[in-house]
């Protein structure tokens, strides 16, 4: 028996020092104790990414050389929808927005970080690591016992103009440069939908050999086009103080509900749904009234397979809000394809789509059988 106890607490303690890596989770804000820290920001893109044309997937199903030739075409139709994007919102700087929130929470947070360049010049140097070695060497002599490099990514992905927005992280000690906290944090602003396939957002959608798309969703570049940009930088900002809150609280510089519910939301998406359910479930503890974590704890439930428990939490949300278009589409998906009961969901599929949701062919197939 003794042997079982040790052997169980040693696996214990090496589960929770390998975990501060591998899920991004820290147990010590240690940015706030830290003498000096020093931090990073830097733009993977300079300006808004628009990957919208699926013409590229769509060619690859004839083999390598529709893939070449697809490509020329995809990037010929992103070139004309980040034109028309960019006319829209004008001179609105996607980057300075998203890097002066960012910045700014973590000075409010951190207020004795010091900036510094994430920039690594290989030049003198045998390779990359050693240039990075080298980096971390200066940090150290200049006081920095951490330092957080982090790397915002901005744009618009897949057919239907998904806004995006993300930040590559690591936080590291000196003067080895080990990773403390790593993580990837993707953000779109969009509510949560039964039918939403679970994936990164922001990689471009992969083939689709039963049914591939020849063209953009119509609305998906007009949806951001209208009222001079407005939707758009309201949806933007929406979306990067989203991430950036998700990125605080995983640090544990924070705990908000904002940051645990996109916390929930891509932990689903990678399909680890009791990590998702605990991050959606903090964030109603902190906030009960965030209908968007109150939907995204439905819709987990029923990825994990609780598709009664997922429709009472889904009624209970559209009894308070009946107007919450994502709620009434997820109850008529779920009854019209999961519970084979056409006849509960055509009331919500109606009130969906009343309130400004598309019909979804898989529906539609269900209730005209």
């Amino acid at each position: 028996m003794l042997y079982r106890y040790i052997f169980a607490l040693l696996l214990s303690v090496s589960l929770l020092v390998s975990g501060c890596v591998t899920t991004g989770q820290t147990d010590d804000p240690t940015l706030k104790t830290a003498a000096k820290p020093a931090y990073s920001i830097e733009g993977v893109n300079d300006s808004l990414i628009v990957s919208v044309s699926p013409a590229r997937q769509t060619l690859q199903i004839g083999g390598s050389t529709g893939a070449i030739l697809g490509a020329g075409i995809s990037a010929i139709s992103n070139a004309k929808h980040r034109r028309a994007i960019t006319e829209a919102i004008g001179g609105y700087d996607c980057g300075a927005v998203f890097e002066e929130r960012l910045e700014s929470r973590l000075l409010a947070l951190v207020p004795n970080g010091e900036r510094v360049s994430n920039r690594v010049s290989t030049a003198g140097y045998r390779s990359h690591q050693e240039a990075e070695q080298a980096r971390y060497d200066a940090l150290d002599r200049n006081g920095h016992a951490l330092v957080l490099d982090l790397s915002m990514t901005y744009g618009l992905f897949g057919y239907e103009g998904t806004l995006i927005a993300k930040l590559d992280g690591a936080l590291r000690s000196m003067p080895d440069g080990s990773a403390i906290w790593r993580e990837s944090i993707v953000v779109n602003s969009a509510s949560i939908l039964a039918s939403d396939r679970l994936a990164d957002p922001s990689k471009t959608l992969a083939p689709n050999f039963s049914s591939p798309r020849l063209k953009v969703e119509d609305d998906a570049i007009a949806q951001w086009t209208g009222d001079g940009g407005k939707v758009f930088q309201e949806r933007y900002v929406t979306a990067v103080d989203g991430c950036v809150s998700a990125v605080l609280t995983d640090l544990g510089l924070v705990d908000e509900a904002l940051g645990h519910y996109f916390l929930g939301k891509q932990k689903m998406n990678q399909k680890k749904f009791e990590a998702a359910d605990k991050h959606f479930r903090r964030a109603l503890e902190l906030d009960p009234s965030l209908i968007e974590a109150q939907n995204g704890f439905a819709v987990n439930l029923a990825h994990n397979g609780q598709i009664e428990d997922a429709i009472t939490a889904e009624k209970a949300l559209i009894e308070n809000h009946p107007d919450y278009a994502a709620g009434q589409f997820n109850l008529a998906y779920w009854y019209a394809i999961d519970q084979d009961a056409p006849e509960e969901a055509r009331s919500y599929y109606k009130k969906a789509q009343e309130l400004g949701l598309p019909s979804l062919k898989k529906i539609d197939k269900a209730l005209n059988k």
